[in-house]
């Protein structure tokens, strides 16, 4: 069996998200899930620590902590949640603002020096079938936040994933 689709993707996945990891851990207070939280707030402004937690893949008591060190680091601000006032709602400050566009800058420089082998329309034509492979990936809206956690909501209207989710719920 022809294996050698499997393992170049493999070997292009892992390569281009740890230098997008490191890259973007360079601009964040801190390294590990520092830059990705940031990312995720801007998308998703309120969102609670709940969902921060699984979004990234952590512990309750290590989502917290990484909360907390935000916060202290004037990044994060925690408010009470509209729709729930039992929990928190996480907003970013300005200065976090200002942290997310920096990792998002730094996400961006190194995924375009990436990109910059494809000529003009091997670029469009790579973009299209990593939508399609996207749509396909995406399980369920915890997931779509874990893949999506290093996103800038307003690069990507009409997002792969989130016209996925809403398929599979069956919303327009």
């Amino acid at each position: 069996m022809e294996k050698k689709t499997e393992n170049v993707v493999g070997a292009l996945v892992l390569g281009l998200a740890d230098a997008v990891l490191q890259q973007t851990e360079n601009h964040a207070p801190e390294k590990g899930q520092a830059a990705a939280a940031i990312a995720l707030l801007r998308h998703e402004p309120g969102m609670t620590i709940e969902q921060m937690r699984r979004a990234l893949g952590m512990s309750h008591p290590g989502a917290v902590r990484l909360i907390d060190r935000l916060a202290m680091d004037g990044l994060v601000a925690r408010r009470p949640s509209v729709q729930d006032k039992r929990a928190v709602a996480l907003h970013l400050t300005q200065a976090g603002e200002t942290s997310c566009d920096a990792i998002l800058k730094a996400r961006y420089q190194r995924i375009a020096d990436a990109l910059d082998v494809f000529e003009p329309s091997e670029r469009e034509t790579f973009r299209l079938l990593t939508e399609k492979l996207l749509a396909a990936f995406v399980r369920d809206a915890d997931h779509a936040y874990s893949v999506c956690r290093l996103c800038d909501v307003n690069a990507c209207p009409d997002c792969p994933v989130v016209c996925s989710l809403q398929s599979q719920n069956g919303s327009p």
